[in-house]
């Protein structure tokens, strides 16, 4: 297999990018109008009513790199250690700079929460996952959280099963797995099955692991052009589509096909893949994990005090105002701080 051509991986960075900013305009704009000065002025805005997709993006490339992480480590645990590593410093920095500030944005969506809600975030387990294991609640510490525990959990998955078989049972597991959810999902839509809770926690973890082996079969087809490959990732994109059945959207379902075609033009179409290289794209998809981490609760609260203070501010630049406040803290976290525990963890695991 050849080495990848390094301006690709600087496609996937700006990529990255991309959804983060798309995510910043869902949570800055449209879903907590109630709490926004402005309150529906944009709800209309496609760009921003259906801005959370970005996550889906994020899954995307996901599926491209794990799998090019796996094939360049000869251990699961060895691959475990350097997920770990990558993540959970940001991870705890975030949620002790979350929680250390919470009071000072007390406009928090979530409110103030409490000491334990930083557990599920560090341990990356669902906040319901530790209800029911300890019989308490654990409070959300922020909603976007929720897409790190989906990626933990493919991280895991699929590293067992392609170190314990091979690259083919690991697509084909994690592939399935996303069946049986949507399997899952279409009997309780229907009123074959009755939803409980396992059950939704089970949909909600493994629904969007069909965007996971679309990823993967796109990192595959980067190296080895053969046409049933392109099949593969179309057969698969067409079944991950199907989970928005539930939401009965048409219009969510053409952006969804958007995004998926801007990710692989951008990876197969050099001209189209230079957008996403730009400085611009590569500095938000290098800060884009910290900035992900922080910014919903406290993106909200800034707009409710920037307008507060500073009145004659147009409610069109509140929260871009908060996403550049919000990205330089991100930007210390992921140029500073995370990189010198990053370096702490190396040296004692």
């Amino acid at each position: 297999m050849s080495v990848p051509k390094k301006e690709r991986i600087l496609v996937l960075d700006g990529l990255r990018g991309l959804a983060i900013l798309l995510v910043l305009l869902f949570h800055g704009y449209y879903i907590w109008f109630d709490y926004y000065p402005y309150k529906k002025l944009y709800g209309e805005n496609i760009l921003f009513k259906y801005g959370s997709l970005g996550v889906q993006l994020f899954f995307l490339i996901s599926g491209f790199v794990i799998l090019m992480s796996v094939e360049r480590t000869d251990r699961f645990w060895k691959f475990l250690k350097n997920r770990w590593i990558r993540l959970f410093p940001s991870m705890l920095i975030c949620s002790l700079i979350i929680y250390a500030t919470a009071h000072f944005f007390h406009e928090r969506p979530f409110g103030i929460p409490p000491l334990k809600s930083i557990l599920p975030g560090i341990t990356f387990i669902n906040n319901s996952i530790l209800e029911k294991v300890f019989q308490t609640d654990f409070p959300v510490l922020e909603l976007s959280f929720w897409s790190l525990f989906v990626e933990v959990k493919f991280y895991i998955i699929f590293g067992a099963l392609y170190f314990s078989f091979n690259r083919n049972v690991a697509l084909g597991g994690i592939f399935l797995i996303y069946l049986s959810a949507l399997g899952l999902q279409l009997l309780c839509l229907g009123n074959v099955l009755h939803e409980t809770s396992w059950m939704k926690i089970y949909i909600g973890s493994f629904i969007h692991f069909g965007w996971f082996a679309a990823g993967a079969l796109a990192y595959i087809y980067f190296y080895n052009r053969e046409k049933k490959y392109l099949w593969m990732i179309v057969v698969t994109m067409a079944c991950s589509l199907l989970y928005v059945i539930k939401f009965q959207d048409p219009i969510m379902l053409v952006y969804l096909v958007v995004l998926s075609l801007i990710f692989y033009f951008a990876l197969f179409h050099k001209s189209f893949g230079a957008i996403f290289s730009t400085r611009f794209f590569k500095f938000v998809g290098f800060i884009s994990y910290p900035l992900y981490l922080l910014h919903e609760n406290m993106l909200v609260a800034l707009i409710i005090k920037l307008n507060h203070h500073f009145s004659q501010i147009p409610y069109f630049l509140l929260p871009v105002i908060s996403c550049i406040f919000i990205g330089g803290l991100a930007s210390i976290v992921a140029y500073i701080l995370e990189p010198a525990f990053q370096k702490g963890l190396k040296k004692i695991i």
